[in-house]
């Protein structure tokens, strides 16, 4: 008899069904918990493509084991909703009207410096994107579904790699025509929340209660709508930014 192919794949294994429940508590954090333990606390959030490829291998081992791997057939029957960015694949979920966002396998964002120079984020990076974006702003309600396993986007990648795969209230813009706020929208939004403009930094605002900078704060990173402004999809961190 061969091999077992899911033993011979550290990323693979078997394929869950669907996750943990929101209700079961928080994946994000409790992802971000475990690739503390497994690593070096001081690489992180701020490490290379080694430290990028260590966790995740360690992000797709947790998942298994706490049946939060998803089938990669999970987004089959969504709505793909085209978008300009360039971290994730963007689907409508009907049923509860949310957004659903999927990493590009083997990638998890990026991390700007104060100056705008971009470098791929570590998993727990993004994670902990979701975890701030959650405690700053108590109404964006961002929920990590769970992790796909798919063929690597990255340049001769030789196996497949993860997807973080997350859910948003899906916004709908005051005018259709125009979904974005103006800076004055933003400005005044921001310091609604006690940020203040990081000067010469890439769209950035820090706030000093708690050290909480936020980069990349651009209009198209936030929708218009009914209810006010709305942040959709925010760089914040809670570590030192190189300037």
């Amino acid at each position: 008899m061969g091999q077992d192919a899911s033993k011979s794949d550290p990323l693979r294994g078997d394929q869950g069904s669907g996750g943990l429940r929101k209700e079961d508590g928080n994946l994000a954090e409790a992802a971000i918990a475990h690739l503390r333990r497994s690593g070096n606390p001081g690489t992180i959030f701020n490490g290379g493509s080694e430290e990028i490829d260590r966790q995740a291998i360690e992000l797709a081992d947790w998942a298994r084991r706490c049946d939060a791997l998803l089938p990669e057939t999970w987004t089959d029957a969504l709505k793909r909703v085209k978008s300009d960015g360039a971290e994730h694949d963007v689907f409508h979920r009907a049923y509860d009207n949310r957004a659903v966002k999927c990493t590009r396998p083997g990638t998890f964002g990026v991390t700007p410096d104060a100056k705008g120079n971009q470098r791929a984020a570590t998993p727990a990076f993004y994670l902990q994107r979701i975890v701030l974006t959650n405690r700053v702003f108590p109404n964006s309600d961002f929920v990590v579904e769970g992790i796909t396993i798919k063929k690597s986007l990255i340049l001769f990648a030789k196996s497949d790699a993860p997807s973080i795969v997350i859910s948003q209230p899906w916004i709908n813009a005051a005018d259709p025509l125009d979904s974005t706020p103006s800076e004055g929208q933003i400005a005044d939004f921001m310091a609604t929340f006690r940020f203040k403009p990081l000067i010469n930094s890439f769209f950035g605002w820090y706030r000093e209660d708690d050290g909480i900078t936020i980069l990349d704060a651009r209009r198209d990173n936030f929708v218009f709508s009914s209810q006010g402004v709305i942040p959709i999809d925010l760089v914040i961190t809670d570590q030192p930014i190189r300037s």
